[in-house]
């Protein structure tokens, strides 16, 4: 979006509904000639305004005027400046350097039209552009987030082709005023250009504000540098003004309405406690998952909403607060409508995405990236990013929520880099990314992740394991005709029994009459939390564990549900239809055949392997060394099943045939096969079910974990496993090491930095592997917090940069799939109507409560205040 277009008059827009046509013609062009001119490559031609009168600027709106009413609230009147349209808010949206908008005025919630401006210098419109009522609050919105230091590695190269020179990222250290633009490639000031004027004409009035400065050479020499040269040598330079109003603004206690009102500090500590409710209300409800508001929220109300309901039991334990909230609470201060407890909760979010940016330093990062449609049909991508910290934990932080029009990997893509942006990551800093199996995550040509390695050639893609895992089964049971058939069978009967309430409630009472049973004949272990009444589980190729726990429910449920598909092939009468008794008496001799009992119990123990699998790849703290051994340990397993496992299986399944009365055949008899063209007297039937049947389908699930997870498809993962500290370092190699550094990570590690890597491996192979406190260590996320504990990373920094680069690799994408979850807790049915940015604030918070409930109530009011003018003082 072009930053910084003024936004029309309330007037001008409330009247377009109602106006006839050749009226909404005529403002409709009023407001494109508005629009049009402000671009972010033509930023200096101001646009035109429309000829208006003073009043048209304070003309009320009434009524509901489609989706730009303003509904007026007497809790919002002390947020408000004493000009009515200050009542929009300003809110801030980084685009991608490549990224362009047309100007527009986006409605972000259902209360008020939001202005979208442009962090990024080089794109945004200048202040002096906006309405005069907006320039104050978009300074504000500009001055929480703070100057755009967007680092980089390598800023490019310009000037002259002998001696070209490049911005500095610790220019940013000595100079904190300056600004870079990675879109103009050009430095700009940033207190002028929130308090500069219009500039007018001379030669450099606009080098900081509006074209940006370039001329790198004259950066560093000495008394005439540049950046000296603006900042001036005295208190009267332009550069000394503009900072001069920045404090002043700052400093909201000397704003002339506080001057002339004087408020006591009882009345500060009042208005302060007022709010902390407030706070502390939103809070609690963010972490809880709850709704705020509620139908129906008039004091005649029974039921006021989660949040009124809140206040109030607050205010009826403590006198204190019962005084100060509600119906005791001022007029225009009581801080309870809806636009104060999205401020709240927004604020709240801001803050957590900055702890989360804070925490990422300048650390290399890898992306996590899944899109998942809400309750209201709208296509949703959440964005994981997983880094290494200061003290070596793996962290997978959510940074945000897109809305996305569309799934196209150009689209995501576009998205990524505009939040990536707005919290100025680098797109080269990206060391990994981890999506699902969709084409056009994954494409090898026009997948996002073949879009991000143009950019970046050490984003390494790696498929989420946890998908590749259930892929594995899904596939491995379709090439056992034995295997397939039994699934198929298994969703009959299990659709058969849950698909009525009645029969479910059939089901939990069966289950109840053979506890009791089996209670009695001291045939079943009691305690606490044991025997709990459950049901059957659908399985479902795209869910993870989803086919054992079916598996599982029906073995734990068999007789129970034996019983409620026999009593419904028996029940005759109204109420009941041949085909239903048709489909349970299907299902009864299903279950009492042999071979799908064989098979049930097959795949418990084949499933049971790979499932333990699936739940360790779920852990944010895997790292991809580490995942890689489970997979080999799993490998292991299947071949112990298939060379020891028989004997076991096959006692099982005679045991529970015994026990249920299913009839079992003799193993040594002759299998008559008929889809093997097989004669009758060829073969056994031990020999059907243990090497038709239970070695082919152990011998497929094992080549699809070989196809999908085997050590040799990538030289990277093979070079990984030289980091490996398990078993004294047994695996470590100083050559692969040396190789993996040099190949895959070279823009980390100059030529120079390689030869010292060699020779601090040497040194490092002879003091870490026999160091004590290195002992029993387990994985490679271990050795990298080992090393800072003891402080060897600081002896082997290049040893450790190459350990952290290697745990940003992702290995799957449990925790976006965690997050989704959390926005299925979030938005429901009876909340569908949520908005973007409503929803990502909630997101956040209950997500990431840990750096949530950190920040005192305090320091948010503290932010509130300093985010607009306010009648009412909070300091």
């Amino acid at each position: 979006m072009a930053i910084g277009s003024p936004s029309p008059p309330a007037g001008e827009i409330a009247s377009l509904d109602d106006a006839g046509p050749e009226h909404r013609a005529e403002v409709e062009g009023n407001l494109q000639q508005q629009q049009a001119p402000c671009t972010p490559k033509e930023i200096t031609a101001k646009p035109k305004r429309k000829t208006q009168t003073l009043l048209s600027f304070y003309k009320k709106i009434e009524g509901a005027v489609g989706d730009l009413q303003v509904q007026g609230q007497q809790d919002d009147l002390a947020d408000q400046d004493q000009n009515p349209q200050s009542n929009e808010n300003v809110v801030l949206e980084d685009e991608a350097p490549s990224r362009q908008r047309s100007p527009k005025v986006q409605r972000l919630n259902s209360d008020a039209s939001v202005l979208v401006v442009e962090r990024d210098p080089g794109l945004r419109c200048q202040i002096w552009e906006y309405p005069v009522d907006e320039q104050d609050e978009a300074r504000r919105i500009y001055m929480m987030h703070g100057p755009y230091h967007f680092l980089m590695d390598e800023y490019p190269l310009s000037g002259s082709k002998k001696h070209p020179r490049r911005f500095q990222a610790h220019w940013f250290k000595s100079f904190p005023w300056l600004e870079y633009s990675p879109d103009k490639d050009a430095a700009f000031c940033f207190p002028c250009y929130l308090f500069s004027k219009k500039p007018s004409g001379r030669a450099g009035s606009d080098a900081f504000t509006v074209k940006g400065f370039r001329s790198w050479k004259k950066v560093n020499e000495g008394t005439k540098c540049a950046f000296l040269s603006h900042m001036g040598s005295d208190c009267n330079s332009a550069h000394s003004y503009n900072v001069k109003c920045f404090d002043n603004l700052q400093n909201q206690s000397g704003h002339i309405r506080n001057v002339f009102k004087k408020q006591t500090n009882e009345d500060i500590r009042r208005n302060r406690l007022r709010l902390r409710v407030s706070i502390d209300t939103v809070r609690w409800l963010a972490f809880q998952a709850c709704a705020f508001r509620g139908h129906d929220e008039s004091p005649t109300s029974k039921n006021q909403g989660n949040f009124l309901e809140m206040v109030k039991l607050l205010a009826a334990y403590d006198e204190e607060v019962k005084a100060v909230v509600l119906g005791n609470a001022p007029g225009n201060a009581k801080y309870t409508s809806p636009k104060i407890q999205k401020e709240i909760l927004n604020m709240m979010a801001c803050n957590v995405q900055k702890a989360i940016r804070t925490e990422i330093g300048d650390a290399k990062f890898c992306l996590i990236v899944d899109e998942s449609r809400d309750e209201s049909r709208r296509e949703q991508m959440a964005l994981v990013v997983r880094f290494v910290d200061q003290e070596g934990f793996i962290r997978e932080r959510f940074l945000d929520i897109v809305h996305v029009h569309d799934t196209t990997s150009a689209t995501l893509k576009q998205e990524l880099c505009s939040v990536l942006s707005f919290h100025k990551l680098d797109v080269h800093n990206i060391r990994g990314q981890g999506y699902d199996g969709a084409s056009n995550m994954r494409g090898e040509w026009n997948g996002l992740q073949a879009k991000f390695a143009a950019d970046c050639p050490y984003a390494y893609y790696v498929h989420c394991f946890a998908h590749q895992l259930q892929l594995a089964l899904v596939a491995a049971s379709k090439e056992v005709l034995e295997v397939q058939n039994f699934f198929e069978h298994l969703s009959f009967v299990v659709n058969t029994v849950v698909s009525s309430s009645k029969r479910n409630d059939d089901l939990h009472a069966n289950q109840v009459a053979e506890m009791e049973l089996l209670a009695e004949l001291n045939e079943l272990e009691t305690g606490r939390g044991a025997n709990q009444i459950g049901t059957l589980k659908r399985s479902g190729d795209t869910r993870w564990s989803s086919h054992y726990d079916s598996v599982c429910s029906l073995i734990k449920l068999y007789k129970p549900t034996f019983l409620v598909l026999k009593d419904i092939a028996n029940t005759k009468g109204p109420g009941t239809s041949q085909t239903v008794r048709g489909k349970a008496a299907g299902a009864v001799t299903l279950m009492m055949s042999f071979d799908f009992v064989f098979i049930l119990h097959l795949m418990k123990e084949l499933m049971g392997i790979t499932d333990l699998l699936c739940k360790k790849l779920q852990h944010k703290s895997q790292d991809i060394v580490n995942a890689m051994d489970d997979v080999a340990t799993t490998k292991k397993l299947l071949q112990n099943l298939r060379e020891h496992g028989w004997d076991n299986l096959i006692s099982d399944v005679i045991s529970f045939c015994m026990k249920h009365e299913i009839a079992y055949p003799n193993m040594e008899d002759f299998y008559a096969d008929f889809i093997r063209s097989r004669a009758a007297n060829e073969t056994t039937v031990e020999h059907h079910y243990r090497y038709d049947v239970f070695t082919v389908a152990i011998d497929q699930q094992a080549q699809e974990l070989n196809c999908r997870f085997s050590e040799q498809a990538t030289e990277l993962l093979m070079l990984c496993t030289s980091l490996d500290p398990r078993d004294s370092f047994s695996l470590f190699n100083i050559d692969n090491v040396c190789t993996l550094a040099s190949k895959f990570y070279p823009a980390d590690f100059s030529e120079q930095e390689r030869r010292t890597l060699r020779c601090q491996l040497r040194h490092y192979e002879h003091d870490v592997p026999t160091n004590p406190k290195f002992q029993n260590l387990t994985s490679v996320a271990d050795l990298c917090r080992r090393l800072v504990e003891t402080k060897k990373a600081e002896d082997y920094y290049l040893i450790d940069r190459l350990i952290r680069l290697v745990l940003t690799l992702p290995v799957s994408t449990a925790t976006t799939e965690r997050a989704f979850s959390a926005m299925k807790l979030l938005k429901t049915r009876l909340r569908n109507k949520m908005e973007d940015e409503f929803l990502r604030d909630c997101m956040l918070i209950y997500i990431e409560r840990e750096i949530a409930i950190k920040f005192t109530t305090d320091a948010i009011i503290d932010d509130l205040y300093a985010k607009k003018n306010r009648k009412v003082r909070l300091k």
